[in-house]
């Protein structure tokens, strides 16, 4: 008896996995497709394929909802940017490839990335309920990305030195004329580069 009743409990919490990340998901898909403003929970519910109880069960309100899909975004994000690094020696792969995965990524996510900063900029709730869902692993995903880019520890803030290349590569993903988007990200890379340069001298 005692084995039956924790495999439904494990069956149970995977349900409910299952229906907060498809409600994640969702969220996410809608700001790309519809924009922050035309987000709505009937467009969210409608591409999650779960009712408005459910829902409501796993989010009161839709700024919460909201919050917690952005949070969502950028964990997925540093994950797909990880995988593709996966098994990579990062003190070997090019400073430039490791950019342009990044630069790739934000072109994947470019627009459903301005949607959130317009909810973020605009909805206060949802911007202070996002600094407190994502409190506890902010400072992890900032040491994950540091130890993506070791020779940033070179600098005396490492941390800002990657938050200057995801602005970068951000901006230049917003490009819709390839060859600018080359031209730019090459001269991104060598200004990283001879920063890094000036510090050894």
């Amino acid at each position: 008896m005692a084995t039956t009743a924790t495999k439904t409990r494990r069956t149970q919490e995977e349900r409910r996995h299952a229906t907060r990340t498809a409600l994640l998901d969702a969220t996410i898909a809608c700001l790309g497709e519809f924009g922050y403003a035309g987000t709505s929970i009937s467009t969210i519910i409608d591409k999650a394929g779960v009712s408005r109880g459910a829902l409501l069960h796993h989010y009161p309100s839709k700024n919460e909802l909201i919050a917690h899909a952005i949070v969502h975004f950028y964990r997925q994000r540093l994950a797909r940017f990880k995988e593709k690094l996966l098994g990579a020696d990062t003190t070997r792969l090019s400073l430039e490839d490791r950019l342009r995965v990044l630069k790739e990524d934000f072109e994947t996510w470019y627009h459903t990335a301005l949607e959130i900063e317009v909810a973020m900029r605009t909805n206060e709730e949802v911007a202070r309920l996002e600094q407190s869902f994502s409190a506890l692993d902010r400072e992890d995903m900032s040491r994950e990305y540091e130890l993506l880019f070791p020779e940033f520890a070179a600098t005396d803030s490492p941390r800002e030195l990657v938050g200057i290349a995801c602005y970068l590569m951000k901006g230049i993903a917003g490009s819709d004329n390839p060859e600018r988007t080359a031209r730019q990200f090459d001269i991104s890379v060598s200004l990283i580069r001879s920063y890094l340069e000036t510090l050894k001298s």
